[in-house]
């Protein structure tokens, strides 16, 4: 009986680890001209790898939300676990599950809303952290300029662009998000984008501002990516 316990727990360890593969060279690439290249390359770099920690910030008429954790890429789909200021959240292939400082863990499903986002669904939380998906979401941008800075110490490739808040709108899975990005876009909001790549053609941080008709800051998101490939691990809560 003990040995069939330790053996269910060691299984349900390992459903949430990925088996790790190298970086890729850790030197830059070259500069791309348009945004269908960046986006297809930097966004396919991020799939390829198995594990990342991120930490996103988003800050909206005053309002700051900011998340941080990990996401891994298991045999049976993206993993998360992650943090805000006073929730905890896990999100599996099959659930989610959250608490608050010091409660008990709850058990929501795919379609719930998100606990620490409520324009998304606990099935859409991985897509807000999702460095791949991240970048993807400005694809049919404009690339305005290109230039290299180092980053924290990191050498990058930095792009700046005109992002097609209709063409967003477009893309986005999520019904409040969509409707979100539209209302923008009818009421005559402008948005830029900058992506900083670096080494392997990894995405090191992503900045999106939002801007109103007499150019005031309506909303400012930034991603930041970080230890590509380290030994994250993924599961789910004891309760």
């Amino acid at each position: 009986m003990r040995r069939a316990a330790v053996a269910f727990v060691l299984a349900a360890v390992l459903s949430g680890c990925a088996e790790r593969t190298g970086l890729p060279e850790p030197t830059l690439g070259p500069v791309l001209d348009d945004s269908a290249a960046l986006v297809a390359l930097v966004g396919g770099r991020a799939d390829e790898q198995r594990s990342v920690r991120f930490d996103a910030e988003t800050t909206m008429s005053g309002l700051d939300v900011g998340l941080n954790g990990d996401l891994v890429r298991a045999r049976e789909g993206r993993l998360v676990s992650l943090t805000d200021s006073a929730t905890d959240v896990v999100v599996l292939a099959d659930a989610g599950w959250s608490r608050g400082p010091g409660g008990a863990w709850t058990r929501h499903e795919l379609a719930d809303r998100a606990p620490v986002r409520a324009d998304t669904t606990v099935a859409g939380l991985p897509d807000e952290v999702d460095p791949a998906a991240v970048v993807r979401s400005l694809a049919g941008s404009l690339v305005v300029s290109r230039d290299d800075v180092d980053l924290d110490g990191v050498p990058t490739h930095r792009y700046t662009m005109l992002v097609d808040l209709r063409r967003q709108a477009d893309r986005t899975t999520g019904t409040t998000r969509r409707a979100q990005l539209m209302a923008a876009y009818e009421s005559g909001f402008t948005a830029t984008a900058t992506v900083w790549v670096g080494p392997g053609d990894l995405p090191v941080r992503v900045e999106q501002v939002m801007k109103t008709l007499d150019e005031n800051v309506f909303q400012r998101t930034l991603h930041r990516f970080t230890d590509w490939n380290a030994d994250l691990r993924v599961t789910a809560p004891a309760r």
